[in-house]
């Protein structure tokens, strides 16, 4: 049997959905998006800025793991090694950066990855991961455990306290989650190992889920998330559901809705690829009136509007404004602006489902 191998970062799914390994690694390899070349041309930038004492801010305008660097991008290079930094002061420079580390290596399946940054003292260990994304990232996640993990058995000690850290400039500050080294031995008994021995089965479950099935690779030809699919669209009238009949229905439609999104996309891959899809093709989307010479559209409509009309004066965005600012100056977005919801929406409720 070939050894099964799981990446880290994939945990959140594949710790929930034995099955989706497998299912994963049946569908045709697709590119790293544009954001994830970002991160990795970050990550590259801040490495050599550490090990050749630089500043990232001198290879603005360069070009990194194919990608130009941005002012923002050498802020957040500058934003993890400022932790870094602060890691080896914590800890009297016992800092490795861009380390591989094992969790789990047996014959039939191997985790392990490349953590940012590793730190360590007499009693605790520090494990630290830049993420350059939108998206809020807990510093309590099983990708983090599992670093911690291989940290571990690579330093053949255990440590009092574990502490991880998460550095998202986009989102706001580090943010941390500590655990005790007794904590995380029983996370790995009791979560991660019977999760590597499902996934190794003749027949690992599935157990699809909003949190797992959202980046699975596989859903758009899960079987489970057509079983979900089917009980949508043959529900009951709406009337007869009770409360809790409700809220297990927005679960499942949750499920179709990726597998709706997945299938769409995969149908655009499989046409791409030159396949025939009965009843479909590619077509146009949507035209927009654009300006066929906007020099000469000005010339002519700034005599009937006037130029008050034809180019009206409205304040830059916040997120705008913050990217226009000094980096000493960023801090005052904070304090001038305020987040104000537009209303109320349906969304699952603070630990449901996660």
């Amino acid at each position: 049997m070939e050894q099964i191998k799981l990446r880290p970062s994939a945990a959140s799914r594949w710790l929930i959905c034995p099955g989706s390994v497998a299912l994963s690694a049946s569908m045709p390899y697709q590119e790293s998006g544009e954001a994830a070349k970002i991160g990795t041309a970050i990550h590259s930038l801040a490495e050599s800025c550490w090990q050749l004492s630089l500043n990232p801010l001198e290879f603005v305008g360069s070009t990194v793991e194919g990608i130009t660097i941005t002012t923002e991008n050498a802020e957040f290079a500058q934003a993890h090694l400022d932790e870094i930094k602060r890691i080896e002061t914590e800890t009297g420079g016992n800092v490795m950066i861009e380390q591989y580390l094992s969790a789990f290596d047996e014959p039939h399946a191997k985790v392990g990855g490349t953590a940012d940054v590793v730190g360590w003292n007499a009693n605790k260990l520090i494990i630290a991961d830049l993420k350059t994304g939108q998206g809020y990232v807990d510093a309590d996640s099983d990708q983090m455990k599992i670093y911690a993990i291989g940290a571990i058995n690579k330093s053949k000690r255990m440590f009092d306290t574990v502490e991880m850290r998460i550095v998202q400039p986009r989102v706001g500050p580090v943010r941390t989650f500590s655990m005790t080294g007794e904590e995380l031995t029983e996370w790995y008994s009791n979560t991660l190992g019977p999760a590597v021995d499902a996934i190794s089965s003749p027949n690992p479950p599935y157990n699809p889920s909003p949190d797992a099935c959202q980046w699975c690779p596989g859903k758009a030809v899960c079987p489970t998330q057509k079983t979900s699919f089917i009980e949508v669209a043959v529900a009951p009238n709406l009337p007869t559901l009770s409360d809790d009949e409700i809220g297990a229905m927005l679960t499942k439609v949750e499920i179709a809705e990726g597998y709706i999104k997945a299938l769409r996309e995969y149908a655009v891959e499989r046409i791409k690829a030159g396949a025939v899809i009965k009843g479909w093709q590619m077509v146009n989307k949507r035209a927009t009136r654009t300006w066929v010479n906007e020099a000469h559209a000005a010339s002519v409509l700034g005599e009937l509007l006037g130029e008050d009309k034809l180019y009206p004066k409205e304040m830059i965005s916040p997120a705008a404004a913050e990217k226009l600012l000094n980096k000493e100056d960023k801090y005052l977005i904070t304090d001038l602006t305020a987040k104000v919801s537009s209303g109320l929406t349906l969304g699952r409720a603070a630990g449901i489902g996660e």
